[in-house]
């Protein structure tokens, strides 16, 4: 009888899985030597992230993080930022966002950072993120609970609180006002920059103004819908304390422009234009600032609420450096400088410190 190895069938066989071997082995090898190049003249802290972003997360979206990621600053690049994460959020796709190559980090994109990490993860989808190389912008996102919270589950609450190990930032959200809380960030604000509790009612203000303007307006139709996110950044050495606040809403004039004809603000952009000339944003923002929006539509005496009440505050010295980012404005308050921002934000972000040289009572 004829050896099973010796016939014309089982040679074709292993001819033909001989073949197929050495196809794999070479494909294998050509992915090798890709790899290889790719992985040319990194150390290896540098070969781990490459593997880490690029074969434990190769199916995630990667989406690169501005070089300056600071919404004061860099507003055009970091609204663009927001708008690539928003997108892949709306398809519930898997995000890595890429921020080994950030050099410059502000607490008020921070927040941001954090809020969009919670929103994705609350949904149940992947959210993750590497590290930058720079040593004083690592040191800040690592400060800042994004990584002590990357890996923690969320779910869909009216309120969060994002909590750090060495004390220094605070990061809260809810869809609701919340004056305690205001009151507590405040004392624990005053005893870092004078070392003891004091009152700061223009701070207090401005939150509540703030938490309320979210409540109502930053969903057409909709009340306590969106959730407003605050990160509080204690600077003791500069006895300083940032506050960034974000929602991300509609923005002031989407708001404005959607009003009902049950609103005293209904075609709003007619009745300013009675008086003022100009209707570029950038110009109407300073109109609502200074209470003359409500004053003009309203044809009564502004109350001091929403944002003329905040910048009434500035103006008081009760707190400093006020910005504020809505809908295709950036404008930096204290300073009285405005202007046009094509990549514009859908929402709401205001910025400002509170500092020694800033009013304030004793209890």
């Amino acid at each position: 009888m004829k050896k099973k190895w010796k016939t014309e069938r089982y040679k074709k066989f292993n001819s033909k899985r001989a073949k197929n071997r050495l196809k794999r082995h070479l494909i294998h090898k050509e992915k090798r030597r890709i790899k290889n190049r790719k992985l040319h003249g990194l150390n290896k802290a540098e070969q781990h992230d490459h593997n880490f972003v690029n074969e434990k997360h190769s199916n995630y979206v990667k989406i690169a993080a501005p070089i300056n990621l600071s919404f004061i600053d860099n507003p055009e690049r970091v609204s663009e930022f927001i708008q690539k994460l928003s997108k892949v959020y709306d398809k519930r796709k898997r995000v890595f966002v890429l921020l080994n190559k950030v050099s410059n980090v502000s607490y008020g994109a921070i927040v941001v950072l954090l809020s969009i990490m919670v929103k994705f993860k609350s949904s149940g989808i992947s959210f993750n993120g590497n590290l930058p190389k720079d040593p004083a912008s690592r040191k800040i996102i690592e400060q800042s609970g994004f990584f002590e919270n990357l890996y923690k589950s969320f779910k869909k609450v009216d309120q969060y609180s994002i909590k750090t190990r060495n004390n220094k930032i605070h990061t809260h959200a809810s869809n609701k006002v919340d004056a305690e809380l205001g009151s507590n960030i405040i004392e624990s604000a005053t005893k870092s920059i004078w070392g003891t509790k004091k009152r700061c009612q223009g701070v207090q203000r401005a939150l509540l103004e703030l938490m309320q303007n979210t409540n109502n307006h930053a969903v057409l139709g909709s009340e306590g819908e969106k959730h407003w996110w605050l990160s509080v950044n204690h600077n003791i050495a500069e006895q300083k304390v940032s506050f960034s606040f974000v929602d991300f809403g509609i923005g002031v004039f989407n708001s404005l422009n959607n009003k009902t004809e049950e609103s005293k603000f209904y075609k709003w952009k007619s009745k300013i234009n009675e008086i003022f000339s100009s209707d570029k944003n950038t110009d109407l923002l300073q109109i609502i600032l200074e209470g003359k929006l409500h004053k003009t539509v309203t044809k009564k005496h502004y109350r001091g609420k929403g944002l003329p009440g905040i910048n009434e505050v500035m103006e008081r010295n009760q707190i400093s450096n006020l910005h504020i980012i809505t809908n295709d404005v950036f404008a930096n308050v204290s300073q009285n400088k405005f202007k046009k921002i094509t990549n514009g934000f859908s929402g709401t972000f205001v910025y400002w410190e509170l500092t020694a040289d800033n009013e304030h009572c004793d209890v």
